[in-house]
């Protein structure tokens, strides 16, 4: 049987729309100008540090530390107030993973305190904190090891911890560096296009783009099967 890993925002839960939107706010404020969907293009799945170098070089700004803490206080406000859903199907993909007892993950970019706002309000009262206990000892953030999506490091260190064997392993994102990543782990990697088009995943290379967490689940059942 496969590993199957799982990024977190945009493929468990709807959180991409409410970040991208923060960022490109914090953009505009710092007098470099980005619409929304400029900031889902720019920035969606790059690494936090990344997207801040990025900014202080086209703003001339020396934001440093304080522009990434600010960030995480302002999203986990819009959090809070906004609430994050999870991806439609995705309730219903993991509990066929966990009926058909095939190994899954979750795998972000993202620190584990980010995970724990977003998956935490997800799946209460079954789990006292949601979706972030339902994965106990099956999630893994880039913030462990200091590497970040494209790089392939996140999806190798989880395959190993998991015991799988990476061209055993099927990824399930929804960010061009996400599929990069997986690509580069040489696993095989359903793309979930919703924010960024099918066309730009499939030249990232992703094996099979789908237009739903239901098709993906289908994917899933005729790889397994």
């Amino acid at each position: 049987m496969p590993l199957v890993i799982l990024d977190c925002d945009g493929v468990l839960v709807d959180s991409e729309r409410i970040t991208t939107g923060l960022l490109a706010t914090m953009a505009t404020e710092l007098g470099w100008p980005v619409t929304a969907e400029e900031s889902v293009a720019r920035f969606k799945g790059r690494d936090l540090h990344e997207i801040r170098d990025f900014l202080e070089h086209k703003t001339g700004a020396t934001l440093g530390d304080a522009f990434i803490t600010r960030y995480r206080e302002r999203m986990a406000e819009q959090f809070m107030s906004r609430g994050v859903p999870a991806v439609a199907g995705a309730a219903e993909l993991l509990d066929w993973l966990d009926e058909a007892e095939i190994s899954h993950a979750v795998a972000s970019n993202a620190p584990h305190s980010k995970m724990e706002l977003t998956l935490g309000r997800i799946g209460r009262p079954r789990w006292a904190n949601g979706w972030f206990d339902r994965f106990e000892g099956r999630r893994f953030s880039a913030y462990e090891i200091e590497r970040w999506k494209p790089d392939p490091a996140l999806f190798l260190h989880a395959a190993r911890t998991m015991g799988h064997d990476p061209a055993n392993s099927i990824v399930v994102e929804d960010s061009t560096s996400g599929v990069q990543a997986a690509v580069a782990a040489d696993m095989r990697v359903i793309a979930l296009a919703d924010l960024t088009s099918p066309e730009a995943l499939t030249e990232a290379g992703a094996t099979e783009v789908c237009r739903s967490m239901p098709e993906v689940a289908d994917l899933l059942r005729r790889w397994i099967d």
